[in-house]
């Protein structure tokens, strides 16, 4: 069996701030990811605890200008939920229900 990983989307491991809001309350928790692909992302968050296995989410993501190239901060958002929780790193495994590029952009 291989030692590798073999994953659809190829990772970025850039630090990027996120806020995650649950879709059973309206609470929205401030992350930041350890890595991010088109299908999902590793989140480290001070709210980590809070987070349930299989629970639905909105996601929003801030990509600075140095990474986009555009002028100001392009905030990405779209549906995601929890894959699972990392009690050792701290955060949650997020997996996109749609592709990150099909994320609703706003500056």
């Amino acid at each position: 069996m291989d030692s590798f990983e073999r994953r659809k989307y190829t990772r970025t491991l850039n630090n990027f701030r996120t806020k995650i809001r649950f879709t059973r309350t309206t609470e929205e928790v401030d992350g930041v990811t350890l890595d991010l692909s088109q299908g999902g992302a590793l989140v480290t968050s001070a709210s980590w605890p809070d987070f349930q296995h299989n629970e639905q989410a909105e996601m929003r993501l801030f990509l600075p200008p140095e990474f986009t190239g555009q002028k100001d901060t392009l905030t990405l958002t779209g549906p995601a939920v929890i894959q699972r929780v990392e009690h050792d790193r701290q955060g949650v495994a997020v997996k996109f229900l749609k592709e990150l590029k099909a994320f609703q952009p706003s500056l």
